[in-house]
């Protein structure tokens, strides 16, 4: 997903530039799958933003990737993404109740006019690889609440699909959807579906899980005290979640932990808080966990490993948590597969 949205404070000729950095950066890593997204404005950016422009930016930036392919490994097979109905990174800051599906005229204006962009820069060959369009089906999460799917309010949008050759409609914020809603949103052509808090939010209430019930086995002396730790490096460090929380103290400390977006994530890497998982991990290898406190925490998992198909162990427990999500992508897309 790259364009010059991390500068979008900075002038469009500067943004753009890191953003050709950027691209090609992503290329060199190995990347076959890239949204081209510059729906975002930069500072002398002249509002609204126009589709031409849009599209003139996506284009300038697939020239940068293919030739940096090109450059490396003497082929570019890289699929690409594009579309504007972007919603922000993770997700709305205010609740929500519905939204509306995107235009079909206008998610077929954007497929004419990139694909123009594209022509105009001899990039033809590569259209064939332009293989989703984001749209918005009417899906969408806030810190505490979650729009589901309703099939009935896209069947215009996914009437559209049919008629365009070669691509698929990619979904954002499919996050916190019943395991249903996967489906249907499939057999609606929404054939990409993107996940990103949801899997980490997963991994949050799985550490905190592990936290409560190393309370109930650990000497508080030797505790890792994790939620603890989370909050004083979050309130020490607030850049990646003072924008998006709003409120009063106790409600910004209630989203710092539990809102669905799950700001908490830029966290686990800090060195504090990385110590207090290790910690956590260690009192509860040292000291296995009875399994009426799995029953008690991890229900899904506590099955599990009663069937023996789930190692009791705190790290084994978090994976499970998490794969559970990916469980319901998978059945979506690829049937019953393994995760």
């Amino acid at each position: 997903h790259l364009g010059p949205v991390c500068w979008k404070n900075e002038n469009a000729f500067d943004a753009m530039n890191k953003a050709d950095d950027l691209i090609k950066e992503y290329i060199a890593a190995g990347f076959k799958k890239i949204h081209l997204d510059c729906s975002m404005e930069c500072a002398d950016d002249i509002l609204p933003l126009s589709d031409e422009i849009v599209a003139e930016r996506a284009a300038r930036l697939c020239l940068k990737a293919e030739k940096e392919a090109m450059r490396l490994f003497g082929s570019s097979d890289i699929l690409y993404i594009i579309g504007t109905e972007v919603p922000p990174p993770g997700g709305k800051s205010e609740d929500l109740s519905e939204l509306e599906t995107t235009n079909p005229d206008h998610a077929l204006k954007t497929l004419n006019v990139h694909k123009e962009s594209f022509m105009k820069h001899g990039l033809s060959d590569v259209w064939q690889r332009v293989v989703g369009l984001v749209v918005q089906p009417g899906v969408e999460f806030s810190h505490t609440s979650i729009v589901q799917y309703v099939p009935q309010k896209a069947r215009q949008l996914k009437a559209l699909i049919n008629t365009v050759e070669n691509i698929v409609f990619e979904a954002h914020s499919t996050d916190y959807q019943n395991p249903d809603n996967y489906k249907l949103l499939v057999q609606d052509h929404f054939a990409i579906l993107k996940v990103g808090p949801q899997l980490t939010f997963a991994m949050r209430e799985a550490l905190y899980a592990l936290s409560h019930i190393e309370a109930y086995l650990i000497d508080v002396e030797k505790c890792s005290n994790l939620y603890e730790t989370c909050e004083a490096e979050m309130t020490a460090a607030p850049k990646y979640w003072n924008t998006f929380y709003a409120g009063s103290e106790e409600e910004k400390k209630f989203l710092r932990h539990f809102s669905y977006s799950d700001r908490i994530r830029y966290y686990w890497t800090n060195p504090k808080v990385a110590n207090a998982v290790r910690l956590l991990f260690k009192n509860l290898s040292e000291n296995p966990i009875p399994l009426p406190l799995i029953s008690q925490f991890f229900a899904e998992q506590y099955g599990e490993i009663m069937k023996g198909t789930l190692q009791n162990n705190p790290e084994e427990l978090v994976k499970s948590k998490i794969k559970s999500i990916l469980k319901s992508y998978a059945a979506a897309c690829n049937g019953e597969a393994k995760v």
